[in-house]
């Protein structure tokens, strides 16, 4: 859950060297088209998965993103939905699916890597904006932090013997 005096948490901050990455490699594409060109996959085949991935992730990013304006409001940790599930799904949401979504539907090889720009950046900042998360919320965040991931859901959970 992102939390901060603007609410924008480490966003704008990933989001940064994901979009320079993202507008440094559409140049060079378009420069040498058809060169990076995915051609193993037919056109439809390639807009269909497109609109799947974006369509989902901008839906999963909807989802996260109105309850959290809420919790915002009240100044309340944001543990329910697709937060009880991952710790960032606004982030999860764009890095796995909008991103390579966006890459598919321009067909670029060179905007493959483009969801591991972000989530690399992602993963650097998300630290600061854990440590205040911790500050305001204390053992509340630390017992929502141990039961989530922050951005691949927990497909088991260990249990401490005794």
């Amino acid at each position: 859950m992102a939390e901060n005096s603007t609410g924008l948490g480490a966003g704008p901050k990933w989001a940064v060297p994901t979009v320079l990455y993202f507008a440094v490699a559409v140049t060079v594409h378009f420069i040498q088209y058809p060169r990076f060109v995915i051609r193993q996959l037919a056109w439809g085949t390639c807009v269909a998965i497109a609109a799947f991935l974006v369509l989902g992730g901008v839906a999963a990013y909807l989802s996260a993103l109105l309850p959290l304006k809420k919790a915002l409001r009240e100044r309340r940790l944001l543990t329910s939905g697709l937060y009880s599930v991952v710790r960032h799904p606004l982030y999860a949401s764009s890095i796995l699916l909008i991103l390579p979504g966006v890459a598919l539907l321009l067909r670029s090889w060179l905007l493959l890597p483009m969801p591991a720009v972000a989530y690399i950046a992602a993963r650097a900042y998300i630290p600061a904006e854990e440590a205040q998360l911790r500050r305001r919320f204390g053992e509340a965040f630390d017992t929502y932090q141990s039961r989530t991931s922050p951005f691949f859901p927990k497909l088991w959970h260990r249990h401490k013997p005794g």
